[in-house]
């Protein structure tokens, strides 16, 4: 029974999705004002922990997104998702919209 159980597990990790964050990051330098914009799959407090940062620099996440897949074998990260497209403001009247009876 437990070599049933391990062999359908195995069947159906082949069918698990994953998925991961992208981040971009930015690290700015209060003294020469220089700053550098990068994207990673680490959040500023997880990178904080693996990178250590000068005393004089700050890290925010300027963007994220969502990604599917895996970071494994190096492979890159995704890029953002296209923006929904902007409608153009309508031009007509408000007042020629409203359908109520101003009587």
């Amino acid at each position: 029974m437990k070599l049933f159980i391990f062999l359908i597990a195995i069947f159906f990790s082949n069918f698990a999705m994953a998925e991961y964050r992208v981040f971009v990051l930015k690290i700015t330098n209060s003294t020469t004002q220089q700053a550098k914009i990068f994207k990673s799959s680490l959040d500023p407090q997880q990178y904080k922990t693996f990178y250590l940062l000068n005393a004089n620099e700050t890290i925010t996440y300027v963007n994220t997104w969502r990604c599917r897949g895996s970071t494994r074998d190096f492979t890159p990260l995704c890029t953002a998702p296209n923006k929904a497209p902007q409608t153009k403001p309508s031009t007509e009247n408000p007042d020629s919209l409203n359908v109520q009876n101003k009587s």
